[in-house]
């Protein structure tokens, strides 16, 4: 997933989803929705809000609507139980708001209430939006009166512009570049490439990089008769010998040793590290209300 906005699928007849991952991965990305996890085991570093965390085993974290975030297991085994909601479900009493921290204090019994989230859902009794909305609502008004809390602050317009801007990198990275993505900004690039680090923890061309690779892959898995010079230049890299080893960095791979069921993993390092070599572990649905 890369650092656009996610349009979240929710089971039928329901605002909610649950479900556990291990040795959970992704690139910078936001939602309207609300994310609540829960870390069973391990521990994971998670960039959210401008700021880097890490939560171990036995804390909870909660992601409010719009928060540009990503998260990295430390260990394989990690395992996190994760809770996504509409959040209108918890806008009467947040919208004026917010945690001061979303890395919780608390404990709290996010485990009865995955369980409970989870019957409900494969249940499918009528007035499962409603009984499942409700779960939701009172346990993070419990969260709400338990934790410190602060005034809500609006995106700045400046955030709003960013965003846009990540679905334009998306939609365009062939032609995009630190100096059309600054201008597209209204700023100059050094401010813009400070800028892009503090709102998603990734370098400009890290992100543009990943980006570019993972159109790559696409092509090569899908258009077989095209030149691999032909593949580097349609997805915005100069010179064939900047695409070969840019693209081995990020899969492994040279592009014409790539197996075709690779599959490119959404995935970064520590957020504590000084310099960023994307990594590449398993990301693992366990289990979920998809099910």
């Amino acid at each position: 997933m890369k650092a656009k906005r996610e349009q979240w699928q929710y089971p039928p007849n329901a605002k909610v989803w649950a479900g556990k991952y291990r040795n959970s991965h992704n690139m910078p990305h936001w939602h309207y929705d609300c994310e609540l996890l829960f870390v069973e085991n391990g521990s994971l570093d998670i960039f959210c809000n401008q700021k880097g965390y890490r939560v171990s085993k036995g804390q909870a974290f909660f992601i409010d609507s719009e928060q540009v975030h990503y998260m990295h297991a430390l260990s394989a085994d990690t395992v996190v139980t994760m809770i996504i909601f509409d959040y209108d479900i918890i806008k009467p009493f947040t919208e004026k708001i917010a945690l001061a921290s979303p890395l919780l204090c608390g404990k709290y019994q996010m485990e009865n209430v995955y369980s409970s989230l989870k019957r409900e859902l494969s249940e499918n009794k009528p007035f499962l939006e409603s009984v499942t909305s409700s779960i939701i609502s009172l346990f993070m008004a419990d969260i709400f009166r338990n934790e410190r809390t602060a005034a809500k602050v609006k995106p700045a317009r400046v955030v709003e512009r960013f965003k846009s801007l990540l679905n334009e990198i998306d939609e365009k990275y062939e032609f995009y570049d630190l100096e059309t993505a600054a201008s597209d900004m209204g700023m100059n690039p050094s401010y813009f490439s400070r800028l892009f680090h503090k709102l998603t923890g990734l370098t400009f061309s890290q992100y543009l990089n990943y980006v570019r690779c993972e159109n790559a892959v696409r092509l090569l898995q899908t258009e077989s008769d095209m030149p691999i010079t032909e593949i580097a230049s349609r997805c915005g890299f100069a010179t064939i010998r900047n695409f070969n080893r840019i693209f081995k960095e990020f899969t492994g791979y040279t592009p014409k040793a790539l197996p075709q069921d690779y599959i490119m993993k959404d995935s970064i390092t520590s957020i504590n590290e000084n310099s960023i070599n994307p990594t590449f572990a398993e990301c693992v649905l366990l289990e979920s209300t998809d099910a």
